[in-house]
C-alpha cells in the first residue's frame, strides 16, 4: 500500500511537472512567433515606403517580382488578383506587394511571410498639391506547437495568436498550424529636403589637412554674418561633414582630418576616421543617404542660344520665369588676363537667372575671372573635368551661396575632377557626386559642397552656409515621412474592426 500511494503520488508530480513544463513551453513559443510576426510586419512597411521613394514597382529585387493594383477597397486578409503597378495608387485602386519571406533563427518558425498594402485611404492632399499614403504591412508566422492556448491567460488575450481560424479572414488557418499575425498601420507624407544640409557630403573619403577648418555661418542672418558674407567672429558650429564611405574609391586612401579643426559634427560609414581630435561636435556611424546624380538638361531646339568654344565674354541673363540658357559644345577656357562678365539686366532687382551648359571642359586660370553681377543667379551643368585656378569668381555686391550653382554632371567621363586652387573665394554650391574633388592653397569656400572624393589641403577652409537649408527648388531630395503608426488589432472574424 505504501508503494502503491508513493508510486500515485510520484506520478502525480511528473504529471503536472509534465504540465506546466509544456505550458512554459507553449508560451515561450508563441511568444517568439508573435515578436517575429511584428518584425515581418515592420520590414513589409519598409518595401512600402522604399516603393513610394524610388518609384520602382516592377522587377523590385531583379528576379521580376512585382507590384500589383487592384479597384476597390482594402482586403482584410492576403490580397490577390490585379494587374502589374506602374506608379502609386489612386482614389479607387490599392496597391500590393509580397516581399521575400524573412529567414530568421530562433525558437519558434525559421520564416516569416509578409505582404503590403498602400493606398491613399483618400486623404487630402498638402498644402503644395501632394498626396499623404497610407500603408498597411502585415506579417505571419507559424507557431510551432499544439493547438492550444498557454496557461498565461493575459498573453493569449495580448497576442490572440490564430489557432484554428485565420483571425483576419475568419478562414481555417493554413495547414491546421497555429499562425501568429501582426499588422502595422501607418500614414506616411512627402517632405522635400535640401541636399544642402551639411558642409561636405561625400560618397567615400573626405580629406582635410593643412591647418584649415570647417564652420558655419548664417547669410540670411545679421548675427551670424555681416552684409551676408562669413564673418570669423559670428562663426557658427553647423559645418557637417559626413561620407557614406569613408574609403576613397579606389581602396587605397581613408578618410583623414589632420590639423583640422571641425566646428561641426561628422557622420561615416566605412574604417574609422583617422584624428578626429579637433572634431567639436559628436562623430557617429553608421550613415548613409541617397546622393542625388544630376543630368545634362533637356533643352528643346530653339530654347538656347549656342556659343563658341573658349569664353564668350559676356552672358546676359533672362529672368527667373525665362531663363537665359547658353550650351557651349566645347571647351570653355578664360586665360589669365580675361574676364567673362555676367551683368545684372534688373539691377537692384533679384530676377537675373542664367544658365551655362558646356559639354567640354571647364577651365579658369591665373589671373581670368568670373564677374558676377549683383544679384545674379547662375546655373553652371559642366560635362567635363574643371579647374579653377587664382580669383577665379568675384561676385558683386552681397555675394550668397544660393547665387551661384555649379553642377558638375561629368558625361562620358568615368573618372572625373573637379580642382580648385589659389587665393581666391569661392561663394556657391558644388554638386559634383561622381567628381574627385581637389581644394588647394588658401583659398575660402563659402557654401556646400558635395563629391565623390574630396581633399582638401594647403590651409583653404569650408564655411557652410546655413540659409542653403532652404534651397530646394530643383536641388531637393524627395521623401516621406512618418506621420502616424499603430499596430492594427483588429480581429474581423468576430467583428472588432478599428
Amino acid at each position: 500500500m505504501i508503494a502503491m500511494l508513493t508510486i500515485t503520488i510520484i506520478t502525480l508530480i511528473c504529471a503536472t511537472s509534465l504540465y506546466v513544463i509544456s505550458q512554459d513551453s507553449t508560451a515561450t513559443t508563441q511568444t517568439t512567433a508573435w515578436q517575429q510576426a511584428l518584425a515581418g510586419a515592420e520590414a513589409a512597411v519598409d518595401h512600402g515606403i522604399n516603393a513610394l521613394n524610388t518609384g520602382v514597382w516592377t522587377n523590385v529585387t531583379g528576379n521580376n517580382d512585382n507590384w500589383y493594383t487592384v479597384t476597390g477597397s482594402l482586403p482584410t486578409s492576403k490580397p490577390r488578383g490585379g494587374s502589374t503597378a506602374n506608379a502609386v495608387p489612386g482614389n479607387d485602386n490599392y496597391n500590393y506587394y509580397f516581399p521575400p519571406s524573412l529567414s530568421l533563427q530562433g525558437e519558434a518558425c525559421n520564416s516569416v511571410s509578409m505582404w503590403v498594402t498602400i493606398d491613399n485611404a483618400n486623404l487630402p492632399l498638402d498644402t503644395n498639391g501632394n498626396q499623404a499614403y497610407r500603408i498597411r504591412g502585415t506579417g505571419q508566422v507559424g507557431a510551432p506547437g499544439p493547438r492550444r492556448v498557454s496557461n498565461q491567460k493575459m498573453d493569449n488575450d495580448l497576442r490572440k495568436i490564430s489557432l484554428i481560424y485565420d483571425r483576419l479572414s475568419g478562414a481555417a488557418v493554413t495547414g491546421g498550424q497555429p499562425m501568429a499575425t501582426r499588422r502595422i498601420e501607418v500614414v506616411v507624407v512627402p517632405t522635400a529636403q535640401s541636399m544642402w544640409v551639411r558642409g561636405l557630403l561625400a560618397q567615400h573619403q573626405i580629406q582635410m589637412s593643412g591647418g584649415g577648418w570647417i564652420d558655419s555661418f548664417d547669410s540670411s542672418s545679421g548675427f551670424k554674418s555681416t552684409n551676408g558674407l562669413y564673418d570669423v567672429t559670428k562663426r557658427q558650429s553647423h559645418g557637417d561633414i559626413a561620407t557614406n564611405d569613408s574609403v576613397s574609391a579606389d581602396l587605397k586612401t581613408f578618410s583623414d582630418l589632420r590639423n583640422t579643426y571641425v566646428y561641426g559634427s561628422i557622420q561615416y560609414s566605412g574604417p574609422a576616421i583617422k584624428n578626429i581630435t579637433n572634431v567639436q561636435g559628436t562623430v557617429s556611424t553608421p550613415f548613409a543617404t541617397d546622393i542625388p546624380i544630376p543630368a545634362d538638361p533637356s533643352w528643346a531646339s530653339g530654347t538656347y542660344t549656342t556659343v563658341a568654344a573658349g569664353n564668350p565674354g559676356t552672358l546676359n541673363p533672362g529672368t527667373k520665369s525665362h531663363p537665359a540658357l547658353y550650351k557651349m559644345t566645347g571647351n570653355f577656357t578664360v586665360p589669365g588676363g580675361n574676364v567673362l562678365n555676367i551683368p545684372a539686366i534688373n539691377p537692384g532687382t533679384d530676377n537675373n537667372y542664367v544658365t551655362l551648359w558646356v559639354k567640354g571642359s571647364f577651365t579658369i586660370s591665373g589671373s581670368g575671372y568670373v564677374n558676377q553681377g549683383a544679384n545674379v543667379h547662375v546655373t553652371y551643368y559642366l560635362d567635363g573635368d574643371v579647374t579653377v585656378s587664382g580669383s577665379a569668381f568675384l561676385q558683386a555686391g552681397t555675394a550668397y551661396a544660393s547665387n551661384n550653382q555649379m553642377i558638375a554632371v561629368g558625361t562620358g567621363n568615368t573618372t572625373p575632377t573637379l580642382t580648385v586652387s589659389g587665393s581666391g573665394n569661392y561663394i556657391g554650391t558644388i554638386w559634383a557626386p561622381i567628381y574627385g574633388i581637389t581644394v588647394s592653397g588658401t583659398a575660402n569656400l563659402s557654401g556646400a559642397f558635395i563629391g565623390n572624393n574630396i581633399n582638401i589641403s594647403g590651409g583653404a577652409s569650408v564655411h557652410y552656409d546655413e540659409a542653403l537649408k532652404n534651397l530646394i527648388e530643383g536641388n531637393s531630395t524627395g521623401n516621406f515621412a512618418f506621420a502616424s503608426w499603430f499596430e492594427d488589432n483588429s480581429d474581423p472574424a468576430r467583428g472588432i474592426i478599428y
